[in-house]
């Protein structure tokens, strides 16, 4: 990304400061989410061969 969004660093509202947290954690548990979901598939991989 070329820059940052203002938004995101500066939220005008309450509502859209609670919105960006709750952004922040979504990306959080999606990360780690993809994280496990990789680890399991190697599991699997390795059960079957």
């Amino acid at each position: 990304m070329a820059h940052e969004e203002p938004l995101l660093n500066n939220p005008p509202t309450q509502e859209v400061a609670h919105h960006v947290k709750d952004y922040e954690r979504f990306t959080k548990l999606l990360k780690w989410g993809a994280i496990v979901c990789l680890v399991i598939a190697f599991l699997v991989v390795m059960i079957i061969s």
